[in-house]
């Protein structure tokens, strides 16, 4: 079982670890919530949790092509917002991560995962904003892609 993501847009793309990934998308569908939504937009978040789910199962494209423009800038806003909330709400112990974010009626998986950092899954959220608007570093050497969403990241692999 694959611990990575790809988050892709346009034609770039960049690995996410899956616990990150998967509790940024459900923080998001929180805050989505009490956001203003776009007509569509229950479509569009079942298909954020649905991800979130599956992981690595499929890629995440974050220009998805199934979604109007209204959409797209609602799962970025969204996306982004969840990112400054886990940034500001710090470490979570297991416990409070497993009881917050559930997946499928039930805890989502956090793999061994003793805490989350809400800033390692805010940086994640950052590198998704950065790879829509361009503003991702170069990747270092061919064949190596940038990896988010881990402590003491971003690494190349």
């Amino acid at each position: 079982m694959s611990k990575t993501v790809p988050v892709q847009y346009s034609d770039r793309f960049f690995w996410a670890y899956d616990v990150s990934f998967g509790i940024l998308l459900l923080e998001a569908i929180y805050v989505a919530a009490e956001t203003p939504q776009p007509e569509g937009a229950g479509e569009v978040l079942k298909g954020l949790r649905a991800n979130a789910e599956i992981g690595a199962t499929f890629a995440f494209v974050l220009d998805n092509e199934t979604w109007s423009e209204a959409q797209r800038d609602f799962v970025h806003r969204i996306i982004a917002e969840a990112g400054r909330r886990l940034r500001e709400r710090g470490i979570m112990t297991r416990a409070e991560a497993e009881a917050r974010y559930v997946a499928g009626h039930e805890p989502f998986a956090l793999r061994f995962e003793k805490h989350i950092d809400g800033a390692v899954v805010a940086d994640l959220a950052d590198a998704m904003h950065r790879l829509i608007h361009k503003g991702l570093p170069p990747v270092p050497t061919a064949g190596h892609h940038w990896f988010y969403g881990v402590e003491g990241g971003p690494l190349t692999t």
